[in-house]
């Protein structure tokens, strides 16, 4: 009898202990399954933020090069005041930067801009947000209207590292026409943001072959513009919000999204030229935006 009791009682703890393992197993899997829940969310963001910015937040633009010293006087890094890339942009004004939307997901008080380096950890100069418009029919549908612009607290003070770009005034671009793009964004999906800020040569692309070419056309609208070259060369995570210029150092397009990164489809910009008016028009204090 107490060699059957031992059994039972052995049997017993054999199947509570069975019990806690699968709770155990099912609270494992619960995490998992939020967790992965919470990246699905996010994956809207994190293929546009090319920040491929958002984008593209190991190193650097895809197939891209380090760029010269100074060359491109009106990129600017937009980065929390914690000292972390956020996205790039461009100086068109004194104390205004064009950038993407989507780049503008942090509190004003938690935003700066570094001018005139080629280096975001060694600013030439810092300024302080006080103000943002975005685009009040930003994602609306999904990834339209990707554009804003940000107020600096005080005037950026011009130099030779520091300069406004030229806005896309006319329609100039034709299929294959070479396109610049730069940022400090990675090199591969899920990579780190580099310091050294990276550009390339690319391709533009006309609309009606990269609505073709693009994995989801309903993505793609009248306000877009795209550049193409190969697979492995594109923006990525941190080039978000950064600019694409013309063979006249002109400013032409805002990185929107893209399929993070380089993989063989268009990158996708928001068009300065498309959204002109509304630039002017938010420069001003009838501006009124979102």
């Amino acid at each position: 009898m107490s060699t059957i009791r031992n059994r039972k009682s052995k049997s017993k703890q054999y199947t509570l202990y069975k019990m806690k393992l699968l709770i155990l197993l099912n609270v494992a899997l619960l995490i998992v399954a939020q967790c992965e829940a919470r990246e699905l969310g996010s994956g809207r963001k994190l293929s546009r933020q090319l920040d491929l910015d958002v984008v593209r937040p190991e190193s650097r633009i895809v197939g891209g090069t380090d760029a010269p010293e100074g060359w491109a006087p009106y990129q600017v890094s937009i980065m929390s005041t914690f000292g972390e890339h956020v996205c790039g942009g461009s100086i068109i004004a004194e104390q205004w930067i064009l950038t993407a939307a989507h780049c503008l997901e942090w509190p004003i008080q938690y935003l700066k801009i570094v001018t005139g380096t080629n280096d975001y950890t060694k600013p030439g100069a810092e300024y302080l947000v006080d103000a943002t418009k975005k685009h009040c029919q930003h994602d609306q549908p999904i990834y339209h209207n990707d554009i804003a612009l940000i107020h600096t607290a005080t005037p950026i003070v011009y130099n030779v590292r520091t300069q406004p770009i030229k806005l896309a005034s006319v329609d100039s671009l034709k299929a294959g026409d070479k396109v610049t793009l730069s940022g400090w964004g990675s090199t591969k999906a899920w990579g780190r943001y580099v310091t050294q800020l990276q550009k390339i040569d690319l391709s533009y692309v006309e609309h009606s072959s990269c609505k073709s070419k693009v994995r989801n056309a309903t993505w793609l609208g009248d306000g877009h513009i795209c550049s193409f070259t190969k697979e492995g060369e594109g923006s990525c995570h941190g080039d978000s919000g950064g600019p694409l210029i013309d063979a006249n150092q002109t400013l032409v397009g805002v990185v929107n999204w893209g399929e993070a990164c380089a993989l063989g489809y268009p990158d996708v910009y928001a068009s300065v030229l498309y959204y002109r008016n509304w630039i002017s028009e938010m420069m001003t204090e009838q501006g009124k935006a979102c």
